[in-house]
């Protein structure tokens, strides 16, 4: 049993380390900034005014060639969530929302498989649970393409 639990979590922190290459060496290649004075955020508090932004990195999330920013927020104590400020149409759109990680939330973009929109991996811990996804933006949504842990730091 203890070398499933060693294997099992060798091969987590590899895939932590894969899609985190900065966290190896303590870098900075972590895209995840708190823009606050971004037009787009105007956009966010239209929609909820008195959510606390953890989190925002801006990238095109639904590949139109129009800058888009992802917000991560404060729902309540024990819950956090993500949303897209997206181009829809000539104008912008705020997507649902998905639960995000409670604390130490990175997100950074990464081509997974070289197919536009270029996904976004989100991770993450509560307490001691750690987890990631990585999200691809469809039709004005976050859908889920794989992670783990993500029930327990959310």
């Amino acid at each position: 049993m203890t070398r499933l639990v060693s294997r099992g979590a060798a091969l987590l922190c590899a895939l932590f380390l894969l899609a985190f290459p900065g966290a190896a060496s303590g870098g900075t290649e972590d895209v995840s900034l708190t823009v606050t004075s971004h037009p787009l955020i105007a956009v966010f508090r239209e929609s909820l005014p008195d959510r606390e932004i953890l989190l925002t990195t801006l990238g095109d999330c639904n590949a139109d060639g129009i800058e888009d920013l992802v917000v991560v927020y404060r729902e309540d104590r024990d819950k956090n969530h993500m949303v897209a400020v997206y181009s829809d149409g000539g104008s912008f759109s705020i997507s649902a929302p998905v639960r995000a990680p409670l604390e130490n939330c990175r997100l950074q973009w990464r081509d997974i498989d070289e197919v536009p929109p270029v996904e976004l991996l989100v991770s993450g811990q509560k307490g001691i649970y750690i987890g990631y996804a990585v999200f691809r933006f469809v039709d004005g949504e976050w859908i889920s393409l794989f992670g783990d842990g993500m029930d327990g730091c959310c």
